[in-house]
């Protein structure tokens, strides 16, 4: 039998895990002071400059860099072929790089050396435009992120017409779908006519288009040849024909013939429209009736989450109308969460109608994209943490309060999402770690209640400040309404806190369901609406829906719906019905037993799991 010391002969191998590293960082030390370089890049002037100093003549260097070639290549395929290839720069000691300004050649070499890069607005585009010609995949892909990150009204078109330059279709199918969705709002800054022909054609022919009507279309098309004033008429007839014009009806004659009147479609449209007699709304003929763009259904919804892995309840509560979401694809199923309350997910709405999710079981955040009905993953949450609260301001997504999942311990950190960076950080922890509690954002301030104080925090100074306590039994929901916190306190009393006057007042009481397991309050198209659940049997539930009337101070019955198992978790956004999935219309009479209560099962729940998991969900304890 072998020795049981023989396993230990032989040579050792050893790994250095901080040899990489060390070595990257003393490279970039000698590329700093300038040492053991054997190659030189230079970059030429830029052409703006040459034309504003009259003795410069192409072909002046702008600045040198004293490099490895080593380095250079290894990093970059294009630097690989330029020094191992037989070319001529392979022997030179100096290589002019033209078509790379120095400040991209700059941040360019520094990765390299580093793997680092520095990305602005101000550097972005001659960056990329500098990496896809060296072939640094990776910043060419951290600068077009940055780009989709940071679309915005001012800068959508831009990018568009930069990824359709550069022949990128992820970053130019982004900006076509934010242009799509803010589509009313670029139209009026006038933006959109900076698109050539082509460009225009591929947006205007999109179904995703939020627009509630096709005159917006003709009107942005309109916009575009009377600010381009095209040469050739046929170009205007292009633009002209991605209107769906047979989606006009008679309640359009108007508008139509307001049309015919306008110089510009004598010019050109005499021979576009058909005028025939048979047609009294003068509409142009088209063989293929086109679907309504997306934004004719879009409207304002509430959401209503519950347990993970089921679809997410979307309703209207001036309509009879009932629809599902997809929840996250993530599985969940796996965590322990029948001990836990139903409140396992949190949601909230941001004023551009984004909607943003966090599961208390695990660190997951997403961003919902309603086009495609799914949920994008963004970057992991530092912190796991249930039962807490989350608010969104001015950019910034913010997870706070709640207890440690593991040791059940209060917490007082505060994450904060960046919206551009995809990054989390922390800010000024809760200055007393918080039991129940509601978020909401007002005035650029953050504002966290619960029964006994309010916090306010202010992301300039990064500071958290005492305001008004609320020195009340009870806290079960709060919401912004009208520049004021409303609270929904001891049943029935509702507080409303005004943070430019300080002080609270009492509104009109809510009417009280003696049978009710939870109380919500939410600002919903402008109004103030009180939700109250009560569960009459198994797997079936009433929603009360009252709406505020401030002239009167009382509150006012909208409709009861009568649906199966609902979450305590609801946030109102703007969504596309036309991309949800469908389902019949809401129960609304309370003996009636085969509506959507039946259509609202949990998949994978005993009777005993979404009975108990129902009643316990609402209960004061968890509210």
């Amino acid at each position: 039998m072998a020795s049981a010391l023989s396993c230990f002969s032989g040579p050792e191998v050893l790994e250095d895990v901080n040899h990489a590293r060390g070595l990257m960082n003393e490279l970039k030390l000698l590329y700093d002071c300038r040492l053991l370089g054997d190659v030189t890049i230079g970059v030429e002037c830029e052409e703006e400059s040459l034309e504003h100093s009259g003795e410069s003549t192409r072909g002046d260097i702008d600045q040198l860099f004293l490099c490895s070639r080593n380095v250079l290549a290894a990093a970059s395929p294009y630097f690989k072929s330029m020094f191992t290839g037989g070319l001529n720069e392979s022997m030179q000691e100096r290589v002019v790089i033209r078509g790379v300004d120095a400040e991209s050649m700059s941040v360019i070499i520094d990765y390299c050396y580093t793997g680092r890069v520095t990305i602005t607005e101000g550097n972005v585009q001659r960056l990329y435009a500098a990496a896809n010609m060296l072939q640094l995949e990776y910043i060419r892909k951290a600068c077009s992120s940055f780009m989709t990150r940071r679309l915005d009204l001012s800068n959508c078109v831009g990018i568009l017409k930069f990824a359709d330059t550069y022949d990128n279709p992820e970053l130019k199918e982004n900006a076509q779908a934010f242009i799509a969705r803010n589509f009313s709002q670029v139209c009026n800054g006038g933006e959109l006519c900076e698109l050539d022909l082509m460009q225009l054609k591929e947006l205007l022919s999109l179904d995703t288009l939020d627009v509630d009507c096709e005159r917006k279309v003709c009107s942005a098309a309109l916009q575009w040849i009377e600010a381009n004033a095209p040469q050739k008429r046929e170009d205007a007839l292009q633009a002209l024909k991605c209107v769906r014009w047979n989606l006009f009806t008679e309640k359009d004659k108007c508008y139509l013939e307001s049309l015919m009147a306008r110089p510009l479609i004598e010019k050109y449209l005499s021979t576009f429209f058909n005028r025939s007699t048979e047609d009294s709304c003068g509409m142009p003929a088209t063989p293929d009736v086109p679907k309504h763009r997306i934004g004719v259904s879009a409207k304002e919804m509430i959401l209503f989450f519950g347990l993970p892995n089921d679809n997410i309840m979307c309703c209207d509560p001036y309509s009879e109308d009932l629809y599902f979401m997809a929840p996250p694809l993530e599985d969940l199923s796996s965590q322990d969460y029948k001990r836990s309350t139903m409140e396992s997910l949190i949601a909230c709405a941001t004023p551009e109608n984004n909607l943003y999710l966090a599961s208390h079981l695990s660190k997951h955040f997403w961003l919902y994209n309603p086009v495609l009905n799914s949920w994008q993953e963004l970057a992991e949450r530092p912190l796991g943490r249930i039962h807490s609260g989350m608010g969104y301001l001015n950019g910034h997504v913010y997870l706070l309060g709640g207890r440690n999942p593991v040791t059940d311990t209060r917490l007082k950190e505060v994450e904060c999402y960046s919206v551009q960076r995809n990054q989390w950080t922390f800010v000024a922890p809760l200055p007393h770690s918080l039991g129940k509690m509601q978020v909401v954002a007002l005035n650029d301030h953050l504002y966290v209640v619960n029964k006994r104080r309010m916090l306010c925090y202010d992301p300039k100074r990064n500071r958290w400040r005492h305001c008004g306590s609320l020195r009340r039994d009870k806290l079960h929901k709060a919401c912004v309404f009208q520049d004021q916190i409303i609270c929904v306190c001891d049943i029935p009393v509702v507080k409303a806190y005004s943070p430019t006057r300080g002080e609270w007042k009492r509104l009109g009481d809510i009417p009280i369901d003696s049978r009710a397991l939870n109380y919500q309050v939410i600002q919903h198209n402008n109004k103030l609406l009180l939700l109250t659940q009560t569960l009459l049997q198994h797997n079936k539930n009433r929603v009360l829906i009252h709406e505020y009337d401030p002239a009167r101070d009382t509150w006012k019955n909208v409709m009861a719906v009568y649906v199966s198992t609902l979450g305590p978790v609801c946030v109102s956004t703007r969504v596309y019905p036309a991309c949800l999935g469908s389902a019949h219309s809401f129960s609304t009479e309370e003996d009636d037993d085969s509506g959507s209560s039946a259509d609202w099962d949990f998949d994978g729940l005993t009777d005993a799991d979404s009975d108990s998991g129902s009643s316990s969900s609402f209960s004061d304890e968890n509210w």
